[in-house]
């Protein structure tokens, strides 16, 4: 229960400020509607040392997705979107790793999360918005108290070093860690040091 992931990066000067901290996974939204948006960023000219590299997508064609996998060197792929489990399946094929993302409401969908658990390494629960992510906002936290649920799954939605806290009353073994960005952040896809090392001190 200690895995931090940093998402929507984008400026390679942030990136590198961020690496230092030494975040488990970074992650970078390839979905060109969302402020963060990588846009032309390349990230083969950074060194990430043990930190894994996340793409984010939402309903990306598959071709687009490899092409993208292959060209960035991706470790995790994070589907944010409304992907289907045969999509989850091809994703797995190419030989990556699959984060998938479900938006709660105030449930979550047993049977919906469990049909993709042959295909993913970890899923990702965030709080529903009608845009795809970076809301902000969080859920209510407590419904994870023993959801059954073997894989590992990663928290996002409004976490701050405020509330982190409650984070650790969550009790299921399967919850690995938290996702942040927008409460870390300055302005979109810069995030500010000092808050993401204080909420890491809070949580790691």
């Amino acid at each position: 229960m200690s895995i931090l992931k940093v998402c929507g990066m984008r400026d390679i000067d942030n990136i590198r400020a961020v690496l230092k901290l030494k975040p488990a996974l970074m992650g970078f939204i390839f979905y060109p509607a969302s402020v963060r948006y990588v846009g032309d960023l390349n990230l083969g000219n950074i060194d990430f040392g043990k930190t894994k590299k996340v793409g984010v997508f939402v309903n990306a064609s598959l071709n687009d997705l490899a092409s993208i996998v292959q060209k960035h060197g991706l470790d995790y792929v994070q589907l944010h979107g409304d992907e289907t489990v045969e999509y989850a399946q091809a994703v797995h094929a190419l030989g990556v790793k699959i984060i998938k993302v479900f938006r709660v409401h105030d449930q979550l969908p047993l049977d919906a999360i469990n049909a993709f658990s042959t295909f993913v390494e970890m899923y990702l629960f965030d709080t529903f918005s009608e845009q795809y992510g970076g809301s902000g906002k969080q859920f209510q936290w407590n419904i994870l108290d023993n959801f059954p649920i073997q894989t590992p799954f990663l928290v996002s939605g409004g976490v701050s070093s405020e509330n982190v806290k409650n984070l650790h009353l969550i009790q299921n073994a399967s919850f690995a860690g938290i996702d942040v960005n927008s409460k870390v952040e300055i302005s979109p896809a810069i995030k500010d040091i000092g808050l993401v090392q204080k909420l890491q001190k809070l949580w790691v």
